[in-house]
């Protein structure tokens, strides 16, 4: 049976993407994740992919009110919010991916967990539900936090001080929020086993064999798929980019000249059709193209991309097969699914996002065999990421390299010290 709530992006005439939270019997916005919304996140110009986030997050405890006869609306009236108990079910509840729990839509879970393979999540046949990562119950948890923080607040603003509703409710609220937020799980790494990881030598190497666009290994028909997927593993694994960065790239951000591409961010843009529309993340950039990639991405352009009906329509630079329309997010994880499916021998994580992380581990080695100083290598990296130079996040992807050279570290010292026995 479906969740009764799902949530759906609005295209506003602005360009805007407006995410709400929807009752599915009535098709109706629900009014207070509506005015939430509209006034905690969007006020403060938060980002669509945020908000959607947010309303995820909400709509898990909205399913978990409906399940155990709990209505918000009327407890908040009595001063009263959630019970020990149930703020226990509601944090296990937000451990489980949102199709365990009976939604039907399966983008629903693999928009809100954000992780590298939805193999990592989805159920398997006769086995209990996968529990999601740390970090992604983590993320659902301080929103539910947020938002009851925000009903009780509201509630407040209509309650006169003096009354002892008002004391009873304020004092309820902050118990809640506490014990919400004690259920919090800590996403601080304890260790490297578990973390997302770049590409081996060896799986860099058979990658590139299976998505040859000449390849027998090669999952898709027809010419155009074969070239635009060849190209698109190409430029992630060459420049390290976000899925939005690459699907944002128009036809005039490249410069065959110079050989460079301009990485910028084109929020709500009115002419893009796509409702989730990809962004760029950070700080616009410029980043060189070898001699290869430029030519490669010319002969797309001038090649297959141009035999699909509809790819004039509009300057992005990679096109879906068949109407020609702008590619989707969703296209490019279905990609590394294909890939996945058609060579099991292929890590089990592979997606974009692990190219990216591969990028990074392969710039790190460059800086190294180049004696490069740590503080040029992080200003080069954030430059190259688009990150800004005070940035923590370049940390994410550099400390797979650090374990690496601790270890090397460590072995040195060891064989050091060996020699050190008596004679």
């Amino acid at each position: 049976m479906g969740s009764r709530y799902a949530v759906r992006t609005l295209v506003l005439q602005s360009g805007e993407r407006l995410p709400i939270l929807l009752d599915s019997d009535t098709g109706s916005p629900l009014f207070e994740p509506t005015v939430y919304a509209l006034t905690e996140l969007r006020a403060r110009n938060r980002a669509a992919a945020t908000i959607e986030q947010a309303l995820r997050a909400v709509l898990v405890l909205y399913r978990f009110a409906d399940s155990h006869g709990i209505d918000l609306t009327a407890r908040l009236a009595e001063g009263r919010l959630l019970k020990l108990g149930e703020i226990d079910e509601l944090a296990r509840q937000c451990r489980l991916p949102l199709n365990a729990s009976g939604d039907s839509d399966p983008s629903v879970a693999a928009s809100v967990l954000r992780l590298p393979s939805a193999d990592s999540v989805w159920m398997r046949s006769g086995a209990a539900p996968m529990e999601l990562d740390a970090s992604s119950t983590a993320l659902r948890l301080r929103y539910i936090r947020d938002y009851v923080r925000w009903l009780a607040t509201d509630r407040l603003q209509h309650i006169e001080r003096g009354n002892p509703a008002h004391a009873a409710l304020h004092a309820e609220s902050e118990l809640v929020v506490r014990l919400l937020g004690h259920r919090i799980p800590s996403t601080a790494p304890r260790d490297f086993v578990g973390e997302r990881q770049g590409l081996s030598p060896d799986a860099r190497a058979r990658l590139n064999e299976v998505v040859g666009a000449s390849s027998a290994e090669n999952p898709w028909k027809g010419a155009h798929a074969r070239e635009r997927n060849a190209l698109i593993v190409h430029w992630l694994r060459s420049l390290g980019l976000r899925r939005g960065e690459l699907l944002g790239i128009r036809i005039p951000d490249i410069n065959f000249q110079a050989n460079e591409v301009r990485i910028t961010r084109h929020a709500d843009n009115p002419d893009d059709p796509r409702i989730r529309q990809p962004n760029t993340k950070t700080y616009g950039r410029l980043v060189p193209l070898d001699d290869e990639l430029s030519q490669l991405t010319r002969q797309y352009i001038l090649g297959t991309r141009r035999s699909i009906a509809g790819s004039r329509k509009h300057d992005y630079l990679f096109v879906a097969n068949g109407s020609g329309a702008p590619l989707t997010l969703g296209a490019i994880d279905h990609i590394f699914t294909a890939l996945r499916q058609k060579c099991p021998d292929l890590p089990s994580d592979l997606s974009a996002h692990v190219l990216r992380h591969t990028w990074n581990d392969r710039f790190s080695e460059l800086m190294d065999e180049n004696d490069v100083p740590e503080e040029i290598e992080h200003k080069m990296r954030s430059r190259l990421m688009g990150w800004s130079e005070t940035s923590k996040t370049a940390s994410t992807y550099t400390r797979r390299h650090v374990h690496k050279r601790a270890r090397e570290a460590a072995l040195q010292l060891q064989r050091s010290i060996a020699k050190d026995k008596p004679k």
